[in-house]
């Protein structure tokens, strides 16, 4: 018998020393392996990297594009990558899926786009596609209802605010708009809590959802409390499911242009729970695209005011044409300005997937790690867009560094340059994000002559989408104007058949020549008058105003032709509304 036990012991021992010289050898062929203190969860990365976002930066320039986490159980439970073709092939590749998430999300966002994975998927996204086709997305009146109460706070506040907050409450009026087809100011509509109240709500959902998330379900449901959570999940429901409820009616109405994304979902979701998913999924996926990117792009031009003033020089000689769908598309300098942000703080830094099935990615295996590198079913996949954007072989020696010129000759591929992902997976609205940032970005510049940076630090913190920590503290600072009285009499206007003792109110910014935006913006005048005394104050505006372009002089001498005396003339925006 002690033979016995001698020779299975043995056995036992060779296959153990097998197994120990197998790992070693395949591991000689893995990616770098980081030094985790916790084998387990692996917790000490995690909570490094989702507070500082910059160390994932930092790990790549130690180990290369590709390292992996081990645990316990295995050498490699997780890789992190910044290199293009891994990250092309984890994104957008079959063989990853995303379904982890429904632990996580289920209970506040159900079942949709974003924790779903084949054909539930697809079904999910050819639902939500038409809500981000251009004609349902190209108006801008609700927009510009926003960045007006966005600059009426500005300037309420003596220019000094932190536009993240501002623009988080702003933006997600302007989300419920477009999402659920409500107006946020309006009240007595029998809606189960206003606006600020579901904002509220919505803010301590996602902070649920995110530590169930970063902790995994089954330890979520042991540490964190659910009686709160579940009351919070079930308020949301309830307001999104009055918004689906109100929109049912506006299906037949199928002359109007643009739809709420609840009108267009309801008639193909399943039954309401669906539809919620659908919807609720979206208000997550679009909560921080347009706020975050603007924040970034507002905080990085209080520390360059000669990019601003050049900026606010060229936007305000552009003149209203800009402030369209095609006129902000075909600004360069706009447009290069949100690339470059993108580039250097990309809204959504990194994505993760599961291997639902034995793969391979191409690179990262291999004595240089440098060859395809075999991966095992269940192993998580880390896709980091910041290391690719920051990538000196692909943007340059000075790729740390925030220069919009660089678009002008850089020619990334769609593998080199992932803001809004890659694949079928790419993110819908990122055409509706960008002519949003651009909007609202245009319209800050028109309005403020400067800005200063208030915060003075960038920390970099990414939970679901990478924020600042510090906050987004900016100052602008309001152009100074000075509003004059002028009298055609006082003007030697003497030889005019008609001499009206009339003041005119025109517009005088500082001792520089004004522009046609400051105009628009800045004089509402109210004239009753006559004809000759019409002309006479587009004698008085060209006076003030003779840089504008010929088209903009002749938009404002037709409007003038057009009133019939007496009237009142406001000039606003487009110089063209009257009010008899």
């Amino acid at each position: 018998m002690q033979q016995l036990y001698l020779i299975v012991g043995t056995l036992l021992a060779c296959h153990g020393l097998y197994l120990f010289i197998q790992r070693r050898i395949r591991c000689r062929t893995l990616p770098p392996k980081f030094w985790t203190w916790d084998p387990i969860m692996n917790f000490d990365w995690i909570f490094s990297c989702a507070f500082n976002a910059t160390v994932q930066n930092s790990l790549f320039a130690k180990y290369g594009s590709t390292y992996r986490l081990p645990k316990l159980t295995t050498p490699m439970a997780t890789i992190v990558t910044c290199h293009p073709e891994n990250v092309y092939t984890i994104t957008a590749g079959k063989d990853w899926g995303i379904e982890f998430r429904k632990d996580g999300m289920g209970e506040m966002l159900g079942s949709g786009f974003i924790c779903t994975d084949g054909a539930e998927w697809l079904r999910s996204r050819k639902m939500l596609r038409p809500a981000f086709n251009r004609p349902n997305i190209d108006n801008f009146d609700v927009l510009e209802g926003v960045a007006s109460d966005i600059i009426k706070q500005i300037e309420k506040a003596n220019g000094s605010v932190d536009m993240g907050l501002l623009l988080y409450d702003a933006l997600m009026h302007s989300s419920m708009h477009f999402i659920l087809g409500l107006d946020s100011t309006e009240k007595g509509d029998g809606r189960p809590m206003d606006a600020q109240q579901f904002n509220k709500l919505w803010q301590q959902g996602v902070l649920g959802m995110g530590l169930r998330l970063l902790l995994g379900g089954p330890v979520s449901k042991w540490l964190l409390p659910k009686a709160r959570y579940t009351q919070v999940c079930n308020s949301l429901h309830s307001f999104i499911d009055f918004a689906i409820e109100k929109e049912e009616t506006k299906v037949h109405q199928s002359d109007r242009k643009a739809k709420s994304m609840a009108e267009i979902v309801s008639p193909q979701a399943k039954d309401r729970a669906d539809g919620r998913s659908q919807l609720m999924q979206t208000m997550l996926a679009s909560q921080d695209t347009t706020g975050v990117l603007t924040c970034n792009v507002i905080q990085i031009l209080s520390t360059h005011p000669d990019r601003w003033s050049k900026l606010r020089e060229e936007v305000l000689t552009a003149g209203p044409e800009l402030m369209t769908w095609d006129g902000l598309r075909e600004n360069k300098t706009i447009q290069n300005i949100l690339s470059e942000t993108l580039r250097i703080r990309p809204v959504f830094p990194q994505t993760g997937r599961y291997a639902i099935r034995d793969t391979i990615i191409p690179s990262g295996g291999g004595p240089n790690h440098d060859e395809p590198l075999p991966v095992p079913k269940g192993t998580f996949g880390i896709s980091n867009a910041w290391g690719i954007h920051v990538n000196k072989d692909i943007y340059g020696p000075d790729a740390d560094e925030w220069r919009p010129e660089r678009w002008n000759t850089v020619k990334p591929t769609n593998k080199e340059f992932v803001p809004f992902g890659i694949g079928p997976r790419a993110c819908l609205g990122k055409d509706k994000a960008l002519a949003e940032a651009a909007y609202l970005l245009a319209r800050l510049v028109q309005r403020f002559e400067s800005l200063e940076d208030k915060t003075g630090v960038w920390k970099p913190e990414a939970s679901f989408s990478m924020k600042n920590k510090a906050g987004y503290k900016v100052a602008f600072k309001v152009p100074q104007i000075t509003i004059m009285q002028y009298s055609a009499d006082e003007d030697n206007y003497t030889t005019r058949p008609e001499r009206p003792s009339l003041f005119m109110s025109v517009i005088r910014a500082e001792s520089r020549k004004i522009t046609y935006c400051e105009l628009n913006q800045l004089l509402e005048t109210k004239f009753t008058i006559s004809p000759s005394v019409l002309f006479l104050a587009t004698a008085l505006i060209y006076q003030r105003a003779s840089n504008w372009a010929p088209y903009q002089l002749r938009n404002c001498t037709e409007a003038i032709k057009r009133a019939d005396p007496p009237s009142k003339l406001i000039i606003r925006r487009d110089l063209c509304n009257y009010h008899r």
